[in-house]
């Protein structure tokens, strides 16, 4: 292995670093949001959005997210082409961003696994805590705010910062739609000095890194959570 090279790649594709945590981050809070959503289709007492949330989780839970993002990029100029013509409405547009791609159909696929994260967390709130909550004068309002959602957060934000490094991994595949994150500069880098090995080296201990900082973050995020928790019972 050529020390200088790897060097020289390890420092080039530690600059795209921060560029790969926020999309991968604005992908995440999106999924919450839409997952959020999910989460009240799945429990809706009206059929329809149910039905709607059981067809799309099927789809995206049954779909590689490779192929669910191929679609959207090469497919939503065809299909706005063809409701353009249909309805004459001017609008042609040959290709969509890449990173409008990647954002929407990850965020779409993510949603469907940070509902079942949201609507777990929620069902662990044990019920014994908000029959308490109303013994001593709380509304049920007050007892989902300072009972219920505190101690569902509580649980649900470790695993939804464990999905974010998971999401990170996973954005290697918008390389395939030019978007450059780490292991798509690392892809471009060993294309241009024909050090593969290096370039991926490097690439593995970036990843490395990062998830060990995360962890280390996470970890102490955490630790606050099951402290505040406790106070909440307490």
């Amino acid at each position: 292995m050529n020390s200088h090279l790897f060097t020289h790649d390890f420092w080039g594709i530690w600059q795209v670093v921060p560029q790969t945590l926020g999309l991968s981050l604005v992908i995440l809070l999106l999924s919450v949001i839409l997952g959020t959503l999910y989460w009240k289709m799945q429990g809706s007492r009206f059929r329809i959005p149910r039905l709607i949330y059981q067809i799309l989780n099927s789809y995206f839970r049954g779909i590689p997210l490779l192929i669910h993002l191929l679609i959207f990029y090469y497919g939503i100029p065809i299909v706005v082409k063809v409701v353009s013509s249909r309805f004459n409405l001017g609008i042609n547009i040959n290709q969509i961003s890449s990173m409008y791609a990647v954002v929407i159909s990850y965020t779409l696929y993510s949603a469907t696994f940070l509902e079942e994260i949201i609507r777990g967390s929620f069902k662990s709130v044990g019920e014994d805590q908000l029959e308490a909550a109303a013994a001593l004068g709380y509304t049920s309002g007050q007892s989902f705010w300072a009972v219920k959602l505190p101690q569902a957060l509580s649980d649900a934000i470790p695993k939804i910062l464990n999905y974010y490094t998971l999401l990170i991994r996973q954005l290697s595949l918008a390389f395939l739609v030019s978007v450059v994150d780490i292991f798509a500069k690392a892809k471009i880098q060993s294309a241009t000095n024909d050090g593969y090995v290096e370039a991926f080296t490097a690439a593995a201990i970036v990843y490395w890194i990062v998830c060990i900082v995360l962890t280390l973050i996470f970890s102490r995020v955490e630790d606050y959570l099951r402290r505040s928790d406790r106070r909440v019972l307490a």
